[in-house]
């Protein structure tokens, strides 16, 4: 009996313990909470309070439980208040409400109902600036006038914070870009009246002082001599600071090949603004490089060339190049030396060229010697400079000739695309004149002009549209002494296709020789399939002709194929010639241009 006893007795201690573990293990097991938020607001703002009030955030978290949720739910008005006070509502009207759904199953329902109001719109704004600035000075009044022209968030706009930030952003930088970098905000205020939904801003800037640029201090130099990046310098010591001014600089140095990289600057100390030095880092690249290249085309065929090119010539930075090309139709030997950037951004350059070519029956051996300077502003280059070619000609079935040239020429192309290897918007224009006179070396008197043209557009969202033009005329007598440089054929790759490669032009014996006027217009259309793949259609029209009544459109249209290779568009096409009723296999890559 007192065995049993004290056997239940254990029992009963070991059924309380062991309840007791289980509801110390069960508190610590967290209770999964569900829950589901109604909001009721305008489609403006649904978006920014699904994406920021916490009640979204943490939904589906293992660790809510009911005290959370009800935090959440009382935080949310306040939370609501303050995003939409960042898009410019300032007295909205929200109401928030919490039940279970299915107390059972831990699942709650939350419905924020939530009224904007209406935006608060700006009535005054007040932009000022101090510093060396506020000098009193006809300029200066004429930039503050142009930066409160600029501003944004004028009287009767909603405001929003994003655009205030912006505003305060683009008035500085007005500063910082031209004469203070170290300008900053003194102090910015929007009082905001929510019951009457305006809003007054008031923006001070401190200028700082008025910086001016110093002497080059240059890094990086063991190849190349200093006055190579002062000769590409465009910045003259003691001129107001321009960051513009800077990036021309840096622009010039990395275009220039001598440099893998180049990074400039200026400190922007308020202690010291005058005279500042600009700092220039560079990268030199190796100063001499040879190459090898194989290629093909379907205009000229077959193709291997060898190039060298040495950057620093006599150790003065000379840039001089060279290349034999040998190909189906044309073998060539050239070679030019260039002069570095000048300040202005004009290159010097004189080059010489011995080639001899044989297309559609015309046989030319040609040596041509030329000067030229160029300059890049921008997306436009100008060129300008003299040549001089001379030429024997020979042709299958009829008399050849030799004929010699000394041409001054201006060249001008603009560039205004929107990628130079793919563009998809945007044109590009070109054109070159030449003239010729007996009196200067010359076999023939005559005044050429030649123009081309490329517009492209888009066309939906995988559709492209790309027009071509290219007119060209030579006001002369006649074609006899001018060398075939200066005349014009067609056909081949880039022009019309469907025909040979200058296989549009005039008869003469067997052989088809250039003329003295042309024409040519192309339209195609290119749908790209996948961001790399794409089918085109064309329809290409153009001649060569001896005079305008004999210069009589020929056709071609077909089908191709477009991949956006590295080096640009490469390009595969089928052509039908309407004048010779055969197909022909063009393949090129890039634009011609």
């Amino acid at each position: 009996m007192r065995f049993s006893a004290l056997a239940g007795l254990a029992c009963g201690c070991c059924l309380v313990l062991l309840a007791t573990a289980q509801v110390a293990r069960a508190a610590d097991v967290p209770i999964s909470l569900e829950y589901e938020v109604t909001l009721q607001v305008p489609a403006a703002q649904r978006k920014l309070l699904e994406e920021h009030l916490d009640l979204y955030r943490w939904r589906g978290s293992e660790r809510m439980n009911e005290a959370q949720l009800r935090r959440l739910v009382r935080m949310a008005p306040q939370q609501v208040r303050e995003f939409l006070a960042t898009e410019g509502y300032f007295s909205p009207r929200i109401e928030a409400e919490i039940a279970p759904t299915a107390p059972k199953d831990g699942r709650w329902g939350i419905t924020l109902t939530v009224d904007p109001g209406e935006p608060a719109r700006v009535t005054t704004y007040d932009l000022q600036v101090t510093g060396a600035f506020a000098d009193g000075s006809p300029q200066s009044q004429a930039q503050l006038e142009k930066m409160r022209s600029a501003w944004s968030l004028r009287p009767g706009t909603v405001f929003r914070q994003d655009d205030w930030e912006a505003t305060k952003r683009n008035a500085l930088k007005a500063l910082l870009l031209n004469q203070y970098p170290a300008a900053s905000i003194g102090s910015s205020r929007a009082t905001v009246d929510p019951e009457a939904d305006t809003v007054e801003l008031q923006l001070i800037i401190d200028s700082g002082p008025a910086f001016t640029f110093g002497n080059l201090a240059i890094q990086g130099l063991n190849r190349y001599p200093a006055s190579l990046v002062q000769r590409l310098n465009p910045i003259v010591a003691g001129e107001p600071y321009a960051q513009a001014k800077l990036l021309e600089l840096q622009a010039r140095l990395q275009d220039s090949l001598y440099f893998a990289s180049a990074t400039v600057g200026m400190d922007s100390d308020p202690a010291q603004p005058l005279r500042v030095p600009i700092q220039v880092e560079v990268v030199e690249n190796p100063s001499q490089k040879f190459g090898f290249g194989i290629g093909m085309s379907t205009d000229t065929g077959a193709r291997g060339q060898m190039e060298y090119r040495d950057l620093n010539l006599f150790d003065r930075a000379w840039r001089l190049g060279g290349a034999i090309k040998f190909e189906q139709k044309r073998q060539s030997f050239g070679g030019d030396l260039q002069w570095p950037l000048a300040a202005d951004g004009s290159r010097d350059s004189i080059n010489a060229l011995a080639e001899r070519t044989d297309i559609e029956g015309e046989i030319t051996e040609k040596l041509s010697l030329g000067a030229k300077r160029s300059l890049i502003k921008g997306r436009t280059e100008t060129t300008y400079g003299l040549r001089y070619l001379t030429e024997r000609q020979m042709l299958a079935g009829a008399q050849g000739d030799n004929r010699a040239t000394l041409s001054p020429f201006y060249a001008w192309t603009l560039r205004n695309v929107d990628h130079l290897l793919y563009p998809t918007r945007g044109y590009l224009l070109s054109f070159q004149t030449d003239v010729a006179a007996r009196a200067l070396l010359s076999d023939q008197d005559f005044l050429r002009g030649h123009g081309r043209g490329v517009y492209f557009y888009p066309l939906g969202e995988r559709g492209q549209l790309i027009l071509r033009g290219e007119l060209g005329v030579v006001a002369a007598k006649s074609r006899d002494g001018i060398p075939s440089d200066y005349l014009f054929r067609t056909g081949g790759d880039q022009t019309v296709r469907g025909y040979t490669y200058q296989g549009l032009g005039i008869t003469e014996g067997s052989a088809v020789v250039g003329g003295r006027y042309l024409a040519v217009a192309s339209a195609e259309y290119v749908h790209w399939l996948t961001g790399q793949w794409g089918a085109a259609a064309f329809v290409d029209a153009g001649n060569a002709a001896d005079s305008l009544r004999e210069l009589t459109p020929t056709y071609g249209v077909g089908v191709g194929v477009r991949w956006k290779s590295p080096v640009g568009p490469l390009n595969l096409d089928i052509a039908y010639g309407e004048k010779t009723r055969e197909l022909r296999l063009h393949f090129s890559v890039g634009f011609g241009f």
